[in-house]
């Protein structure tokens, strides 16, 4: 059996602003630091070293992966498969902006679907480059940790399952918070869900990623 933690990066001054990052490449906060920080001594305590560690090559993520390197001794290996969908016209700018700015679109996007604006990172697409990623990562190995992001983990968890791109069955992490998906006989299920450094499940908001 595999086991995968899916881990979200810590949090960011634009997440604390609210606004969209997307392929933005937005280095953590000093409280996403310190989640970061955390997150890794209670994933090393839990799981021990694991046989990997991958992660999106964008700042936020590439720097919560480096804490978990830091206690596990294991490097961490960027995959641009990893990285976040693209936000399109919209990087950069609050939900409230985007909102004023292209309501429909706004609205199509809070129904699961893909807004129809320039530079907009598909649902479909984002899910099978995600997947792939992370089943090569797991090839061979018992324990994988994988740093990325909300919609990111999200699709590619959806992927995995082999459950609709669109569904919001699965909902986005917090900052710093880690799924665990489990292969066996090469089929993949959710172990865990939103498990935090309290290592609880948690019902919270996640800002904008």
């Amino acid at each position: 059996m595999t086991v995968l933690v899916l881990m979200r990066h810590g949090r960011t001054g634009y997440n604390a602003e609210g606004r969209l990052q997307g392929s933005l490449d937005v280095p953590l906060g000093e409280e996403g630091r310190l989640q970061a920080r955390e997150a890794a001594a209670v994933l090393h305590a839990t799981y021990g070293a694991p046989d990997r560690i991958v992660c999106s090559p964008l700042l936020r993520a590439a720097d919560t992966a480096a804490e978990l390197s830091a206690v596990t001794g294991v490097p961490a290996r960027p995959d641009a498969r990893l990285t976040q969908r693209s936000y399109g016209e919209w990087e950069g700018l609050t939900l409230e902006e985007v909102r004023e700015r292209w309501p429909r679109e706004y609205d199509r996007r809070h129904q699961g679907l893909d807004p129809r604006i320039e530079g907009w990172g598909k649902a479909a697409d984002v899910s099978a480059r995600v997947a792939e990623g992370l089943a090569e990562a797991c090839e061979g190995a018992r324990l994988v940790v994988a740093v990325s992001h909300g919609s990111a983990i999200m699709l590619g968890s959806l992927g995995l399952l082999g459950l609709d791109v669109h569904s919001t069955v699965l909902g986005k992490l917090p900052h710093a918070h880690w799924n665990v998906l489990e292969s066996s006989a090469g089929r993949w299920s959710v172990a865990r869900y939103g498990l935090s450094i309290a290592s609880s499940l948690v019902d919270e908001s996640a800002d904008a990623d």
